[in-house]
């Protein structure tokens, strides 16, 4: 939906980085029309998952944060481990490199789902391609990705 300039990095300093949960108000209603837009009937929408630690210490997925007003659903697990790196502290090539931290819930079926997978930011696509093979490798038809900005 939006370049990832000057002013949406800092809007995600503040929201995501600091904690200012009241910011997602900014764009969410932008977000939430544009995903119900381009949503296909019978699509699944799947958040990116934040992983245990960050929820621990953020207190919330800023991606279902934005998403609030939508049905979604909860599949995915972000098991990063607390002492690897976030993909913010990555370089690219460190990034595109990086094993896949993310599995399917247990007892979730998405055989032949067609899957709608949201995100915040699209850097180099990395946590968006992770999290679609994961998709695809438990079942899921398709996957397209939506961030709010790029």
């Amino acid at each position: 939906m939006f370049q990832h300039d000057e002013a949406m990095r800092n809007f995600f300093q503040h929201y995501k980085f600091q904690g200012d949960y009241l910011l997602r108000k900014v764009f969410q209603d932008q977000f939430v029309n544009f995903i119900q837009k381009i949503l296909k009937e019978n699509e699944l929408i799947v958040p990116i998952p934040v992983d245990e630690s960050t929820m621990t210490s953020r207190g919330f997925n800023q991606v279902t944060g934005l998403m609030e007003g939508l049905d979604w659903k909860d599949v995915l697990i972000n098991q990063r481990s607390n002492d690897s790196l976030h993909q913010f502290q990555r370089s690219r090539r460190e990034r595109l490199q990086q094993d896949s931290s993310f599995i399917l819930k247990s007892g979730c079926d998405i055989s032949g789902e067609h899957i709608l997978l949201v995100d915040d930011i699209y850097t180099t696509g990395a946590t968006l391609r992770q999290a679609r093979t994961t998709l695809l490798r438990n079942g899921a038809t398709q996957v397209r990705s939506v961030t709010l900005c790029r």
